[in-house]
């Protein structure tokens, strides 16, 4: 059996499916069959493109779209244009404490989802029933996280891309202040958060890349003896790979491949000390670069 990703309308989540015998590329606009109905949807990845070959699947493709699909498409905008607007006006009448982010209906109109947000778990069981008797079908209310909505409200980032999670991930990855720490990040919150008010999802890209360079580079404040006296590391450059070293005044920049660690115990290499033994009988107030 082949798997196909697709990404349905209107909705956050990416769903595996069975091919169902049909060739499809990316970006082909499919009805698929799920276990909540048929809606129409946008295939992500083709079954070449899988590596990964236990996928739950969870429905099957049934056929492409043609253009009465598609002519199909403004009616159940419209639908969910006005099925958020009556829900949110009935929350907020019933005083639910509650944050309505999107409505998806299915195409075949056998349900409507309410896609919202809440601190905490709310009685929607008559607003559900007010709603089913207002649009006559199944009614769903699918509480999500504040990174679900911003995947389902999109924008971009302070890179100036599309977000992450609207572009690349298909579910969320942990992400914690260690990989921020691992990368000499600022951590002010408003720099490492992204609109969702979480840490950012880019955050775990790159952290298994500085967590073995820095493996490399001994701490900060580690002691290295250069000749009689003593050093302590006052900065590291991670992606250069470069420790700068301080006492007193004097300054000198070394590169990994200069440093010997014996048990976490950090010295130079003779051909270093050399080069900044020469170079203390020349600079005496400079920071020295080696």
């Amino acid at each position: 059996m082949e798997i196909t990703a697709i990404r349905l309308r209107n909705s956050y989540q990416t769903c595996y499916v069975d091919t169902n015998n049909l060739f499809v590329k990316r970006n082909t606009l499919c009805l698929a069959e799920t276990e909540h109905g048929i809606d129409i949807g946008r295939i992500t990845k083709c079954p070449s493109h899988i590596k990964k070959k236990n996928h739950e699947v969870q429905g099957r493709l049934l056929r492409k779209t043609n253009e009465d699909d598609l002519k199909k498409l403004p009616g159940i905008e419209s639908l969910e244009e006005r099925a958020f607007k009556v829900c949110r006006e009935k929350a907020q009448a019933k005083n639910l404490n509650m944050k309505l982010v999107s409505v998806k209906c299915l195409f075949d109109k056998t349900k409507i989802i309410f896609y919202f947000i809440s601190e905490n778990r709310i009685d929607f069981r008559e607003l559900v029933r007010d709603l089913a008797s207002v649009f006559r079908t199944r009614i769903e209310m699918r509480q999500i996280g504040v990174r679900d909505e911003s995947r389902i409200i999109g924008g971009y980032g302070p890179c100036g891309r599309e977000l992450c999670c609207v572009s690349l991930k298909e579910e969320f990855d942990p992400v914690s202040i260690k990989m921020a720490k691992e990368q000499n990040l600022n951590l002010n919150s408003l720099k490492i958060s992204g609109m969702c008010g979480r840490l950012l999802c880019c955050l775990s890209y790159e952290y298994d890349v500085y967590y073995q360079l820095n493996k490399e580079l001994p701490p900060m404040n580690a002691e290295i003896p250069v000749g009689n006296k003593i050093f302590a590391v006052d900065s590291v450059d991670t992606l250069k790979q470069l420790t700068r070293i301080r006492h007193g005044q004097f300054t000198i920049t070394v590169s990994s491949k200069d440093l010997i660690n014996k048990n976490n115990t950090y010295s130079l290499t003779e051909h270093a000390l050399a080069m900044i033994t020469k170079s203390f009988e020349h600079e005496t107030d400079e920071e020295i670069d080696d």
